[in-house]
């Protein structure tokens, strides 16, 4: 019974200074003061830390004076190094001090593009948002109702990317026009600033003819840019696909090539604002001069704290449907509320 009871109180003291390790890493402001929580990460030039009696705050890097923290993170910087150590605090103005197993590095808070933490669970590794959007128009008797969901789980060495989008179109007495596509991408991070990246993608868009695609690919790429505002990306590859035509129910199997870039700023200030702009051409090695293309711009306005409202355009072309129609396009502009975690 003594012995049953020495384990419960010793659980206990340990489960109470596990929690409270967890929660001393320090952040030194400018002016002076200082801030003790869990630091959660710094991303786009913010720091996120959880406290006890601020709950979740988020820190502007420019209001950094330094960090110090006992835990173990994956800290990137903008020339693609990485470095995994703890964090100390430097004398330095707007510096820290990355200890890793054989090293002490100074490195200067506006070189660090990421600090994640490597101890966290599964949940904790997944960010993303989910968006809504409805709208009618009386004259023209045409509603639209949108949605889409992005949510990205990350590791050490990897990201795992999944992605639904839905757009239905009530034309009135036209029918109903639908695009939907739901994809999962895992991306291998390498050294300096390359990357690898393994696709599987489900598409269907019936102003494009498009009954459905069952898409597969591959590719690498490299990041041109990637600080604390911008990020700048190209990659290569090749994608293999299944599709099926609405009006002719034809089906066919193609090879393509895949050239794709993305760009992204953020401000990390109140309102926070995010736009992001992805480029996609697949030139086709089956179908002689076939040419996919698809793009996208959208715009993100944080009205209050984790709630955006999204402005977004997006536009697709086939220059050559495999069933030998004509050229068809695609495009439309969206609006909607939505919500970041």
């Amino acid at each position: 019974m003594q012995r049953n009871l020495l384990f419960c109180l010793a659980f206990i003291c340990v489960s109470i200074l596990t929690v409270q390790a967890q929660k001393n890493d320090t952040i030194y402001l400018r002016n002076g003061d200082r801030i003790t929580g869990e630091l959660k990460k710094f991303e786009y030039g913010l720091l996120t830390l959880k406290t006890d009696a601020m709950q979740t705050v988020s820190v502007e890097y420019e209001d950094i004076n330094t960090i110090y923290s006992a835990k173990f993170f994956d800290i990137r910087t903008n020339t693609g190094n990485r470095h995994f150590g703890r964090i100390i605090k430097s004398d330095v103005l707007a510096t820290v001090k990355i200890v890793t197993f054989t090293d002490t590095i100074p490195k200067r808070l506006w070189d660090i593009v990421t600090i994640t933490p490597i101890k966290q669970t599964f949940f904790q590794k997944i960010d993303g948002s989910v968006d809504f959007g409805l709208s009618y128009s009386k004259a023209s008797d045409v509603f639209q109702y949108s949605a889409n969901l992005q949510a990205t789980h990350r590791t050490i060495n990897y990201a795992t990317k999944f992605n639904l989008s839905s757009i239905l179109t009530d034309n009135g007495d036209e029918g109903i026009s639908r695009n939907n596509d739901i994809g999962i991408g895992l991306t291998r991070f390498l050294p300096n600033k390359w990357f690898a990246r393994a696709t599987a993608q489900g598409q269907e868009n019936t102003e494009l003819d498009l009954d459905f695609r069952l898409q597969g690919g591959i590719g690498g790429g490299y990041d041109f840019v990637r600080n604390n505002s911008i990020r700048l990306y190209g990659m290569a590859g090749l994608v293999a696909n299944h599709e099926r035509a609405v009006s002719s129910s034809e089906v066919s199997d193609n090879i393509e090539g895949l050239l794709a870039a993305q760009f992204k700023w953020f401000q990390y200030r109140h309102p926070k604002i995010d736009i992001t702009s992805n480029f996609e051409l697949y030139p086709s090695l089956t179908i002689n001069d076939r040419v996919r293309f698809e793009y996208d711009i959208a715009a993100k306005y944080e009205l209050i704290k984790d709630l955006f409202f999204n402005l977004q355009f997006y536009g697709s072309s086939d220059s050559k449907p495999s069933n030998g129609g004509t050229s068809k396009s695609d495009w439309g502009i969206i609006t909607s509320i939505g919500y970041t975690f």
